[in-house]
């Protein structure tokens, strides 16, 4: 199963939630080297294995929303209308942007209401080269407004206050978020100025407020049918909860929250909580399937890349398949030679059988030829043998094959009665070429014996 990875880039943070771990970093500068060694350090650090599912989520404040109505419900047409829409309203060129956009719905008479996203192409390049040295590919970029729908979804434990309009109010270091959620779907959304650093000044605390309240008369003129009775406070709007539940509670009758969840609360990043992580969050427990997601050519050409990579691998693989069937093959062969040849020795075997008789013959014949010649038999030799031994000499072993040597050993008392046997025994006429192999003086009962060996070739 893949682990799922949600990187966050902000000017000043790097956030980055693996599972459900959290990591933040300092960025000291968007040098997409910069970004690359800060990943490859949380990579290390979390010692995650190689299969992830990769996400980056794009700061609102980077991003402009705008609501669109469009008098049609066929996609090609809503996207046609919305290129021409890019042209006349944002003050870039259409090549400079990249753009997305979610279908909220038809109104039923004659309108789809549309939620347009819009960000310059330099901060795609960017994070795009900062994923060069990693040999990784996010899976699409997304924005941060719908990870805090997730978030808020996540936290609370009754989903009954989900089911009606409801506003969200994320404080992030250097900006806030204001957005209204309607059916579990962005709405709109306002970026304002203040962020938690900003908060800390007090007049900026009232133009806080000022811009949070024209927001709200924002979205009542921008969708007028939509009316929210409760807001939810998360990222580092805790300590701001008074103050926005006073103004909200006067002059809209609007109810406050905060909501957290435990990742959250459990997140000591070494500083004071002025740094928001619930987009990150809410993305790591869920990417819903129409969040809006920007789509770069360069990232889908790399993935064809992998892809085109993957099939090759598996071509490979297949060859290598098809090499290991052939040499199967042989070695089937093999076998089965192997086995024809043992077939054959095991016929040998059973014909040897049938064959018994005259085999028992041949040997009759051998032993018999021994003493057709009386030279070469055994019994002649015995018996010459025992007509020259005096009676110093005892033997007590032969050794004799047909058509080999003769030899035999014993003992004697002396070892000129051993050379005197052997000088007679050599001049004969059955045991010429004798010659004593060895002689050997041991000790027996205090008395002396040579043993010895003659030979006759």
């Amino acid at each position: 199963m893949k682990t799922k990875v949600i990187i966050e880039l902000s000017e000043r943070w790097l956030k980055v939630t693996i599972g459900r771990k959290v990591s933040v970093d300092p960025i000291l500068n968007t040098d997409p080297a910069t970004i690359a060694a800060l990943l490859t350090s949380v990579f290390k650090q979390s010692k995650c294995g190689k299969d992830l599912e990769v996400f980056v989520v794009l700061s609102r404040n980077k991003i402009t929303v705008r609501r669109v109505d469009l008098p049609s419900q066929d996609p090609k047409e809503i996207e046609q209308m919305l290129g021409l829409y890019l042209i006349r309203q944002i003050p870039y060129h259409k090549e400079e942007v990249f753009w997305a956009y979610q279908n909220l719905g038809f109104d039923g008479i004659s309108n789809s209401h549309i939620l347009l996203a819009i960000a310059l192409k330099n901060m795609f390049r960017n994070i795009v080269t900062s994923f060069g040295p990693l040999n990784l590919l996010p899976e699409s970029i997304l924005m941060s407004s719908q990870g805090l729908i997730h978030y808020v979804s996540d936290a609370l434990k009754d989903k009954s206050v989900l089911q009606g309009p409801y506003l969200i109010l994320d404080i992030d270091t250097n900006y806030s978020e204001l957005i209204l959620v309607n059916k579990q779907k962005l709405n709109s959304s306002v970026v304002l100025a203040q962020g938690a650093e900003q908060l800390k000044d007090e007049r900026e605390k009232d133009r806080f407020i000022v811009e949070l309240k024209q927001g709200l008369v924002a979205f009542n003129s921008e969708v007028p049918d939509v009316k929210a009775e409760r807001l939810f406070l998360s990222g580092a709007s805790e300590a701001q909860l008074v103050i926005v539940e006073a103004a909200l509670a006067r002059d809209f009758n609007i109810k406050a929250q905060y909501v957290s969840t435990k990742d959250y609360d459990s997140f000591n990043p070494g500083q004071p909580k002025e740094l928001s992580l619930s987009a990150a969050l809410g993305f790591s427990s869920q990417v819903a399937r129409d969040d809006i997601k920007f789509i770069l050519p360069e990232l889908q050409i790399k993935k064809e890349m992998q892809a085109k990579a993957r099939q090759l691998m598996v071509l490979g693989v297949c060859l290598v398949y098809i090499f290991i069937m052939f040499c199967a093959i042989g070695l089937v062969r093999m076998a089965q030679k192997q086995s024809y040849s043992a077939n054959l020795k095991a016929k040998v075997k059973s014909l040897a059988k049938d064959t018994q008789e005259l085999e028992d013959i041949t040997n009759k014949l051998k032993v018999a030829k021994q003493y057709v010649n009386p030279k070469a038999s055994v019994l002649t030799l015995l018996y010459e043998l025992s007509r020259f031994c005096p009676e110093g000499i005892t033997i007590t072993n032969f050794n004799w094959e047909l058509g080999k040597t003769f030899s035999f050993r014993g003992y004697a008392q002396q070892i000129p009665d051993i050379l005197a046997f052997t000088n007679t025994l050599s001049n004969s006429e059955y045991f010429k070429g004798a010659q004593n192999r060895y002689t050997r003086r041991r000790t027996v009962k205090d008395r002396e014996m040579v043993d010895f060996e003659i030979v006759i070739k």
